[in-house]
């Protein structure tokens, strides 16, 4: 669980899947990459990073991973008065909230994923990332 704690670096690289625009761009998951760009997201907010990946809606709620396969967020918002400036609540702040619903959970300790390259990443993970849909 040790990512989970570990605030990642700026310059890592990251990628996020999600859903974006699926009215025009259709119901297929997207994958799309960026850096960490900033240990800290809007107004300085500690509990997210501001990444470079390219985000539209769709894309929030949806997972962002390292090159190492870890879950380091998950895509909260974009910048509106910017291009591809996007934040993301970090594992370690999204892990104490779930640890804090007394729901009992248990999180795989071995990474699966770590080696791997990102088509083969992709391909395993995209099996655990959802379209979710509310009218």
């Amino acid at each position: 669980y040790d990512i989970l704690f570990k605030t990642n670096e700026v310059g890592t690289d990251v990628t996020a899947f999600g859903y974006p625009l699926t009215s025009t761009m259709g119901e297929e998951l997207k994958v799309t990459n960026g850096i960490i760009s900033a240990k800290t997201g809007f107004q300085g907010d500690a509990t997210t990073y501001q990444v470079s990946v390219p985000v539209q809606s769709g894309n929030s709620g949806g997972p962002l991973f390292n090159s190492n396969g870890d879950v380091v967020g998950i895509i909260s918002s974009k910048h509106k008065g910017t291009d591809n400036v996007s934040y993301a609540i970090k594992s370690s702040y999204l892990y104490s909230l779930v640890m804090s619903s007394n729901i009992e959970i248990e999180l795989q300790n071995k990474n699966t994923l770590q080696g791997l390259p990102l088509t083969t990443q992709v391909s395993k993970i995209r099996n655990f990332v959802f379209l979710l849909k509310c009218e």
